[in-house]
């Protein structure tokens, strides 16, 4: 019987724009899809749900998957995760995994719904950020236009929404991204994530507009030049801005101490911009391919074994799929 594969890999989230809200929006988000590490799996047709997957992620694919059959009133499916992504470690592993579930299984049986649709009905990044399904559809490095500061409450109203995508631009394959992934056992997602958002004041005024103008007219004109160097020095202050505002819920500008010393070597010896992804651990430099292994090699001694590091590189294109 023939199977439906889809690959796609991790994104970086670098941080929002606008957490004060006076303009009537909130968040703004900027990130990039990246190419490793994957996701990848394989979908057949069958009756009841068969899943093969890692012992920790089959409770998450069950859910998802159960949502998607109900849904759309499929009889079931087959399901073998081959590569999976590190959960709850600021790569987007559950957008990711949700949308390519979805898009599996709804092409197995000759469905073809919008991913806007798949996103809305397993809730993915549906409250702050789109970076996930644009990363998911066309790769390469992304800005969302944020959200409405204020929810319509109303019974009638659809509450889902994905913030708009206002920049897509090809991200330079000659760069390097190295990632970092300290052992953390407490991770901020779900409740405690929205604990820590509510437990947050508005972030001041003049931080929030020093990000966008950092964005637009220094970070995206290094991104259109290639001037690998002030890209960096945009990504880092936007990044110090942000982990200063989230300093309070996550113990300081990093999520973890070895978060922090990693950032801090990788500046040291030549990455051009340091930061963490969404809530971490995952911390990330940018540098030139021939700086990349010793970086690595560095990292791996400050490691010592309790982590996990990759050099990266962007994917400019959506996800892979297709019949086998």
């Amino acid at each position: 019987m023939p199977e439906f594969w889809v690959k796609t890999g991790a994104r970086l989230h670098l941080g929002q724009l606008d957490l004060n809200g006076s303009l009537g929006r909130l968040y703004g988000g900027l990130g990039l899809a990246l190419d490793q590490p994957c996701l990848e799996l394989t979908a057949e047709l069958g009756n009841g749900l068969h899943i093969e997957s890692p012992k920790s992620e089959k409770n998450r694919i069950e859910l998802i998957v159960r949502q998607y059959i109900q849904h759309y009133s499929l009889p079931g499916a087959k399901i073998k995760i081959v590569h999976s992504l590190p959960s709850h470690s600021g790569l987007g592993s559950g957008t990711q995994l949700a949308l390519s579930l979805g898009f599996a299984i709804t092409r197995l049986y000759g469905l073809q719904p919008p991913l806007l649709e798949l996103a809305g009905l397993t809730d993915r990044e549906g409250s702050r950020s789109g970076i996930g399904v644009a990363a998911f559809e066309q790769g390469g490095f992304l800005v969302d236009g944020g959200k409405p500061a204020r929810e319509q409450t109303s019974p009638d109203e659809v509450k889902f929404h994905v913030p708009p995508l206002i920049a897509r631009l090809p991200f330079p394959e000659e760069w390097a991204v190295i990632l970092a992934i300290p052992d953390k056992e407490e991770k901020i997602f779900g409740s405690t994530e929205e604990k820590a958002f509510q437990a947050l004041l508005p972030m001041e005024e003049h931080i929030s507009g020093r990000n966008c103008r950092l964005l637009l007219l220094k970070l995206l004109p290094a991104l259109i030049e290639k001037d690998l160097e002030r890209f960096g020095q945009a990504v880092t202050e936007i990044q110090e801005h942000l982990g200063d505002y989230f300093s309070p819920v996550q113990g300081g500008r990093f999520v973890t101490a070895k978060g922090a010393q990693i950032a801090e070597y990788m500046l040291a010896h030549g990455a051009a911009g340091v930061g963490q992804s969404s809530w971490g651990p995952t911390v990330y430099g940018f540098t030139d391919q021939k700086n990349s292994t010793p970086l690595v090699e560095g990292i791996q001694n400050l490691l010592a074994g309790h982590g996990r590091v990759w050099v990266a590189r962007a994917a400019n294109h959506g996800a892979d799929w297709g019949w086998r």
